[in-house]
């Protein structure tokens, strides 16, 4: 977890943008933290904005195309990029979610893993399942391309 610097919210360490507050956060690509202002006060390298940050090698969770990691939850009518963080009824990283009644308001949590996207469930009552199989409270599993994801009544392919 780092620490925003403007709102100063705890968020995931793979963030391009403040889950608490919506600002993108500029990173120092060599202390590898974020920080405010255009200029790290410890090494004097530029900032970058968190999107280009996170596209470097080694910089996080790589939104760039073609990225194996770069994947996408694809139903209802909806295209969910996977990016770190919350989701649930009452907001997080898919604000659609709020539209249906059965996601719990705090369902479950995206995060970028050494080995990939993960899901998991934050207690929600319908459920978090993938490939048909409910998540465990807590309990992680890594999302690849073509997996079945079922958020409460919400159903998606990973793409």
């Amino acid at each position: 977890m780092i620490q925003c610097p403007d709102c100063r919210s705890l968020i995931p360490d793979d963030s391009a943008f403040c889950d608490q507050c919506g600002k993108e956060l500029k990173w120092c690509p060599k202390c590898r933290r974020p920080k405010r202002g255009t200029e790290c006060p410890l090494c004097g390298s530029d900032l970058v904005s968190g999107r280009k940050y996170l596209a470097l090698p080694g910089g996080g969770d790589t939104p760039s195309a073609g990225n194996p990691l770069s994947l996408t939850l694809v139903g209802n009518g909806w295209r969910l990029p996977l990016r770190p963080g919350g989701f649930g009824r009452l907001g997080g990283i898919w604000p659609e979610l709020g539209t249906c009644q059965y996601v719990s308001g705090n369902h479950g949590t995206i995060r970028r893993g050494p080995d990939g996207w993960e899901m998991a469930d934050a207690g929600s009552t319908n459920g978090t399942y993938v490939n048909g199989q409910r998540l465990a409270t807590g309990s992680a599993v890594i999302l690849k391309k073509g997996d079945s994801v079922r958020i409460a009544t919400l159903d998606f392919i990973v793409e």
